[in-house]
Protein backbone atom coordinates (compact mmCIF):
# COMPACT_ATOMS: atom_id res chain seq x y z
CA UNK A 1 0.00 0.00 0.00
CA UNK A 2 1.45 3.40 -0.68
CA UNK A 3 0.35 6.31 0.91
CA UNK A 4 1.27 9.78 -0.90
CA UNK A 5 3.27 12.14 0.71
CA UNK A 6 0.75 15.32 0.61
CA UNK A 7 -1.56 12.53 2.50
CA UNK A 8 0.36 11.51 5.09
CA UNK A 9 1.63 15.72 6.18
CA UNK A 10 -2.13 16.12 5.99
CA UNK A 11 -2.55 13.47 8.52
CA UNK A 12 0.16 13.95 10.81
CA UNK A 13 -0.96 18.16 10.54
CA UNK A 14 -4.73 17.08 11.49
CA UNK A 15 -3.13 15.13 14.61
CA UNK A 16 -0.86 18.51 14.84
CA UNK A 17 -3.87 20.58 15.34
CA UNK A 18 -5.56 18.52 17.35
CA UNK A 19 -3.07 18.06 20.17
CA UNK A 20 -3.21 22.14 19.78
CA UNK A 21 -6.52 22.74 20.14
CA UNK A 22 -6.70 20.16 22.75
CA UNK A 23 -3.83 21.67 25.18
CA UNK A 24 -4.75 25.18 24.27
CA UNK A 25 -8.44 25.86 24.13
CA UNK A 26 -9.15 24.94 27.66
CA UNK A 27 -6.37 27.10 28.77
CA UNK A 28 -8.73 30.09 26.54
CA UNK A 29 -11.89 28.64 28.35
CA UNK A 30 -10.33 28.80 31.45
CA UNK A 31 -9.01 32.15 32.29
CA UNK A 32 -11.91 34.35 31.82
CA UNK A 33 -13.83 32.44 34.33
CA UNK A 34 -10.92 32.68 37.06
CA UNK A 35 -10.44 36.78 36.36
CA UNK A 36 -13.57 37.56 38.32
CA UNK A 37 -13.78 40.53 35.87
CA UNK A 38 -16.63 40.86 33.42
CA UNK A 39 -15.83 40.17 29.56
CA UNK A 40 -15.29 43.74 28.06
CA UNK A 41 -13.34 45.33 25.00
CA UNK A 42 -11.15 46.89 27.59
CA UNK A 43 -10.83 43.32 29.25
CA UNK A 44 -9.88 41.52 26.30
CA UNK A 45 -7.84 44.38 25.25
CA UNK A 46 -6.02 44.45 28.11
CA UNK A 47 -5.47 40.36 28.09
CA UNK A 48 -4.38 40.65 24.70
CA UNK A 49 -1.51 43.57 25.34
CA UNK A 50 0.35 40.22 26.73
CA UNK A 51 2.98 38.98 24.03
CA UNK A 52 1.38 35.04 26.04
CA UNK A 53 -2.35 35.94 25.29
CA UNK A 54 -1.68 37.02 21.69
CA UNK A 55 0.57 33.91 21.15
CA UNK A 56 -2.11 31.54 22.96
CA UNK A 57 -4.53 33.27 20.88
CA UNK A 58 -3.21 33.53 17.40
CA UNK A 59 -1.78 29.71 17.95
CA UNK A 60 -5.79 28.07 18.72
CA UNK A 61 -6.73 30.50 15.75
CA UNK A 62 -4.41 28.52 13.03
CA UNK A 63 -4.35 25.63 14.59
CA UNK A 64 -8.88 25.60 13.99
CA UNK A 65 -8.38 27.11 10.89
CA UNK A 66 -6.09 24.39 9.52
CA UNK A 67 -8.30 21.44 11.57
CA UNK A 68 -11.27 22.57 10.06
CA UNK A 69 -10.36 22.66 6.05
CA UNK A 70 -8.08 20.09 6.54
CA UNK A 71 -11.07 17.99 8.04
CA UNK A 72 -13.26 19.57 5.06
CA UNK A 73 -10.45 18.76 2.28
CA UNK A 74 -10.16 15.16 4.24
CA UNK A 75 -13.65 14.60 3.77
CA UNK A 76 -14.03 16.23 0.00
CA UNK A 77 -11.58 13.97 -1.11
CA UNK A 78 -13.04 10.67 0.53
CA UNK A 79 -15.88 11.22 -2.53
CA UNK A 80 -12.91 10.48 -5.37
CA UNK A 81 -12.50 13.94 -7.35
CA UNK A 82 -10.71 14.12 -10.44
CA UNK A 83 -6.97 15.11 -9.80
CA UNK A 84 -8.18 18.79 -11.34
CA UNK A 85 -11.04 19.45 -8.62
CA UNK A 86 -8.88 17.95 -5.92
CA UNK A 87 -6.17 20.11 -6.37
CA UNK A 88 -8.44 23.18 -7.05
CA UNK A 89 -10.23 22.41 -3.30
CA UNK A 90 -6.89 22.00 -2.31
CA UNK A 91 -5.82 25.62 -3.51
CA UNK A 92 -9.49 27.04 -2.39
CA UNK A 93 -8.95 25.71 1.13
CA UNK A 94 -4.92 26.94 0.69
CA UNK A 95 -6.10 30.87 -0.02
CA UNK A 96 -9.21 30.89 2.16
CA UNK A 97 -7.44 29.52 5.31
CA UNK A 98 -4.81 32.09 4.85
CA UNK A 99 -7.55 34.97 4.06
CA UNK A 100 -9.50 33.86 7.49
CA UNK A 101 -5.78 33.51 9.17
CA UNK A 102 -4.84 36.82 8.48
CA UNK A 103 -8.49 38.44 9.16
CA UNK A 104 -8.36 36.79 12.74
CA UNK A 105 -5.08 38.23 13.32
CA UNK A 106 -5.89 41.35 12.36
CA UNK A 107 -8.75 41.49 14.42
CA UNK A 108 -7.02 40.39 17.44
CA UNK A 109 -4.57 43.14 16.71
CA UNK A 110 -7.30 45.71 16.86
CA UNK A 111 -8.13 44.95 20.69
CA UNK A 112 -4.04 45.66 21.07
CA UNK A 113 -4.17 48.90 22.88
Amino acid sequence: MEIKRSYLWSWVGQRISAIIIAVVLPIHIIAIPFSDKKISFSFVSERLSHAEWLIIDILLLSACIYHGLNGIYSISIDFNPSKKIAKGLLFFFWVFGIILSIYGILVLWRFIR
